[in-house]
């Protein structure tokens, strides 16, 4: 715990706070998916955080499928054995916080287990669980009682971790749905990707099921089971058949295809007998069918249960004409919720130079100020499908016109954009009408890219960019940079600006980016990112970290004003509601909750929010302190497969060698990459970063099981791949930095001829100021890094292009004076590597059970 205005007290406030909680149990933090502890396998580290943790305690294990592991054990055991035993406690963090164990070999493999702490004095904790199933969310959200409207199967996945238990690979989970009636589905073993088969199960679903709401149950063994929180699935009636008008019918006009005549009257009349028909779908016989919107923003308005349906999209085209003439975003359809586009090809026939003449093919829903009511303006769009369209050489193919997004399906299409593909970002939108986008998915699309590209402002095309999402599927999806399909000449450059791209116009909770497939997202500019995690749009209910004034089980108060105006709008009552409380010093350090909502008392100057889940430990008045913001949640990027090789890629980035990077350069909690292979790319990143306005703060972290073979340019000092965690703080006149980064595990990555900034395959390294000379602000705790794999990182030191004073190649390197304290490091093997470790941590830990001689950490003079 760090003093706020004596930073030397370090130690004696943290011995101090730490003796008053000796007087009661260890608190551990215990909550399901809330930075409690999730797996660990034999011999594996296992950070387990609280207080009134203290040196002497021991950390006892039990499987959770034995019949007395209700409880905790009656005494310590003196032994151990796959059911029951001790872990072995290798590191107290200062401040106290945290103990760092590492479990027994003679563990089983994706066993639960259940832990708890005994203190000296022989008091237990309450149990955490590891290994234990977590179903979190499902997709889709909806379905029909028998229909299948997308052709995509009708299949329930339930997203979540440890799912992968039982681990016989022979062993089928099944999968109760519960309502008007009772279903039971069985899950087979995933074999079509096992990185994805601890994170997704998918289950058939009936081929007819009895409309209602049904609650969603996994279980492992046919007698325990656990329901999917906070959501259910909704099965609705099949719909009644909605009437088809031909576009080509004599009441709209007797047009025709392929005779060059402009079709848009008869499309206007179509969609408006639509509409006073109470829905219908335009039917587009084969051919090339010709439309202009003229000079309306919007374009044509489809209203809720009007679809255009073409015979095919390989022979169905709309053609827009004179797209510029009509005012940003200059949209040629709009929908407006209930919508269905299929089976056609859009084609622009405009050649754009730039971002901002770039136009739009499909808005989804009117701007909030274009509505005519009360209700409308806060009307969300619901229900939109997307599917099987090609969208090819358009400006941007679909665009968000500000309003919430529920159940958008886009699935089997075809993005050749000029400059995005896909722009939900909110359409900045005002702070009276949130944007978001829930229950959505996004599979089986294919990208390729476009010829926008402006080298000074490092951008150019990219595929996707979502502003926001709640439980959200985006999996499947090709972006191929090496394609030249999408190019206006054929001489333009090729490739991404970057393939696929988030940021914070609301936050981003349950998301699944899996099984992606990603082409040379670095060859155009920037810094080619295959997936990123971005804070732009992040939003901050107040000027920096705040220290607490008074705390409670589900509340805790600062005595600070909230910010009032965003971009110089004025902030509506209950902004924050719905934002994070992360708590980033004191005891209980790394715990982040959802604000449920926020009262303000004018007289004593405070905010008093109230979160959900409670707190495992009630942050302290005068000691803690909190930040409060949007962030990323339960992320998951998984199982993508991302290659920067040259061929087929050009390596041809304008703005230096970058590309194919994960990158999360955001505040994150809960979340984790793993199973993902990146093949001559800048590797994975991520940020901790805090400044009087801004933070980037990471917890519970995971980057495990991934495959990084070589970078972008191995020669360069300006190309930069690994593994990288960036940490940088600026001053602030309140008070020190918080806590950047905690709870952050590293572990079995495999990475080859791929090394960081300065060095280093594994590098934790600084990204500019980190305190006023010397530097010395603690700001990145516990990182565990573990059971990694390092080839070939030697030869001779990269070219000093950049000037990143790298003299040699080495396989872990921590950076900075004391800026990151209590890292663990255990059983990496560093092979073919010139220097094995760079250290420049505080009170780093070394694990060394047994001589390695080609161990990172242990075979060091």
């Amino acid at each position: 715990m760090r003093n706020l205005r004596a930073p030397r007290l370090l130690l004696v406030v943290a011995l101090g706070a730490s003796c008053l909680a000796h007087a009661a149990a260890p608190v551990l933090l215990r909550t399901a998916n809330h930075e409690s502890p999730v797996r660990g396998g034999p011999g594996e580290l296992l950070l387990i955080q609280g207080s009134g943790l203290q040196r002497g305690d021991r950390v006892v294990y039990q499987a959770a499928d034995v019949p007395t592991a209700t409880t905790h054990p009656a005494s310590v055991p003196l032994t151990s054995s796959a059911a029951m035993g001790l872990a072995t406690v290798v590191k107290l963090a200062d401040p106290p916080y945290a103990l760092t164990v590492r479990l027994p070999e003679v563990l089983t493999a994706g066993r639960p287990y259940r832990l708890w702490v005994v203190d000296p004095q022989g008091q237990w904790s309450a149990a955490v669980s590891i290994n234990d199933p977590r179903p979190l969310w499902i997709s889709p959200a909806a379905v029909y009682a028998s229909l299948d409207p997308d052709g995509a199967g009708r299949v329930i996945r339930i997203v979540g971790r440890n799912l992968r238990y039982p681990a016989q690979p022979h062993d089928s989970v099944l999968v109760r749905l519960r309502g008007p009636d009772t279903y039971e589905l069985t899950v087979p073993p995933r074999a079509t990707d096992a990185a994805l088969a601890d994170f997704v199960r998918d289950a058939a679903l009936p081929r007819r099921l009895i409309p209602g709401r049904y609650s969603v149950s996994l279980s492992t063994d046919g007698r325990h089971w656990l329901e999917v929180p906070d959501q259910t699935l909704t099965v609705s009636p099949d719909p009644v058949a909605l009437p088809k008008y031909a576009l080509s019918d004599p009441r709209f006009g007797a047009c025709r295809p392929d005779d060059g005549a402009d079709d848009s009257a008869c499309l206007a009349r179509a969609l408006e007998q639509a509409r006073a028909a109470g829905g219908a779908v335009i039917t587009l016989a084969p051919g090339t069918w010709d439309v202009n919107s003229g000079q309306l923003r919007d374009g044509f308005i489809l209203a809720p249960n009007v679809g255009l349906e073409g015979s095919d999209q390989r022979t169905t085209i709309v053609r827009r004409h004179g797209a510029k003439q009509a005012p940003m975003p200059g949209a040629l359809l709009t929908l407006t919720g209930r919508n269905k586009l299929t089976g056609i090809t859009f084609i622009d026939d405009e050649h754009y130079v730039s971002a901002s003449d770039s136009r739009t093919i499909v808005q989804l829903g009117l701007p909030p100020v274009a509505a005519g009511s009360a209700d409308a303006e806060t009307a969300g769009v619901d229900d939109v499908r997307i599917s099987h369209d090609t969208f090819s050489h358009v400006g941007r193919a679909l665009l968000s016109g500000g309003r919430p997004l529920h159940r958008l399906i886009v699935t089997h299409d075809s993005f050749g954009a000029f400059e995005t593909a896909l722009m939900l970002t909110g359409g900045g939108s005002d702070p009276a009408h949130p944007y978001d986008l829930e229950d959505s998915i996004f599979r089986d699309n294919h990208f390729v890219p476009g010829s926008y590209l402006d080298i000074a402002a490092r951008q150019g095309t990219v595929a996707s960019q979502i502003g926001a999402s709640h439980r959200v599927d985006f999996s499947d999806n090709t972006a191929d940079g090496s394609a030249s399909s999408g190019l206006q000449r054929a001489d333009d450059p090729g490739g991404w600006r970057a393939a696929f791209f988030w940021s914070l116009a609301n936050n981003n909770e349950e998301l699944l980016i899996a099984a992606n497939r990603i082409d040379c997202s670095g060859d155009k500019a920037g810094d080619g990112e295959a997936v990123a995690l971005d804070n732009s749009g992040g939003s901050f209910a107040f000027d920096g970290v705040q220290e607490v004034d008074d705390a409670g089980p589900d509340w805790v108060s600062v005595r600070a004003p909230l910010l009032r105006a965003r971009d110089g709008r004025s902030l509506p009552a209950a902004y924050f509601v719905g934002q994070w409380v992360t708590l980033v010093d004191g005891a209980g350090l790394g715990q982040t909750r959802r604000i449920r909502d926020y009262s303000e008392d004018s007289i004593q100057g405070t905010v008093r929010l109230r979160v959900a889940p409670q707190w495992d430990v009630v942050p302290q008045r005068g000691h803690s302190r909190v930040s409060v913001m949007r962030q990323y949640w339960q992320v998951y990027i998984i199982a993508n497969r991302i290659n920067h090789a040259s061929p087929p890629c050009r390596k041809s980035n304008l703005n230096g060698p970058h590309g194919g990077a994960i990158s999360l350069w955001t505040s994150i909690a809960d979340s984790v990459v793993s199973g993902n292979e990146q093949t001559q790319t800048d590797g994975i990143g991520f940020l901790q970063a805090h400044s009087a306005h801004t933070a980037a703060i990471v917890t519970a972290l995971e980057i495990r099981h991934n495959i990084i073979d070589g970078e972008y340019d191995w020669s360069s000092d300006c190309s930069w791949s690994g593994i990288r965690g960036y940490f940088v703080a600026t001053a602030t006149p309140q008070s020190p930095p918080p806590w950047l980064g905690f709870g952050i595990v590293i572990s079995n990555n495999e990475i080859t001829h791929a090394d960081g900034q300065r060095g280093g395959a594994i590098q934790l390294a600084s990204a500019g100021p980190s305190g006023p000379p010397p530097g010395t602000w603690p700001l990145s705790e516990n990182i565990l890094i573990y059971g990694n794999t390092i080839r070939d990182i030697d030869g001779p030191a990269p070219r000093p292009l950049c000037a990143q004073h790298q003299s040699f190649r080495s396989g872990i390197r921590i950076e900075g004076h004391r800026n990151v304290r209590d890292t663990v490091l255990e059983g990496n093997i560093c092979e073919a590597v010139t220097v094995p470790l760079q250290d420049a941590g505080t009170a780093t830990t070394r694990v060394c059970p047994a001589a390695h001689s080609a161990s990172c950490e242990c075979a060091q003079p």
